[in-house]
């Protein structure tokens, strides 16, 4: 039994890098793995690689961080289908890089709305509608 044994893990960015480790590492913990990516089809590869892992299967699904509705829908199937979130692991992202002064400001903010916004989109905001409590 492991230390995550029944835990419902929302992970972004499942396709590849340390997401994909995070949730092979998750699931092998015990943990069901409710994973999303801007690339759905590696998240898909990723939730193949939990079962040949002999792990529960979670979820995978398309992911767009930068987009309230596909954070939002993303979230709300996770509880639909599961019941709640125990953990939030904030893993996908997207930067653009440049020196401080000559960086547009876009590019400044894409960075952080890819980084930052979409935790404040999730339930459990205030304002928001929360899934049931954990266990």
């Amino acid at each position: 039994m492991g230390v995550l044994e029944g835990k419902v893990v929302l992970l972004s960015g499942t396709g590849r890098g340390i997401g994909r480790v995070a949730a092979r590492r998750f699931a092998a913990e015990g943990a069901i793995v409710a994973g999303g990516d801007i690339d759905a089809a590696a998240a898909a590869e990723t939730l193949r690689l939990i079962q040949a892992d002999g792990s529960v299967p979670g979820t995978a699904g398309p992911l767009d961080v930068t987009d309230e509705d596909s954070v939002r829908a993303w979230v709300e199937g996770c509880v639909a289908r599961f019941g709640r979130v125990d953990v939030l692991y904030n893993n996908a992202g997207a930067v653009r890089f440049a020196d401080i002064a000559g960086q547009p400001f876009a590019d400044w903010r894409f960075t952080l709305a890819a980084e930052l916004d979409w935790c404040s989109w999730s339930p459990g905001r205030p304002g928001r509608s929360s899934p049931p409590p954990a266990g």
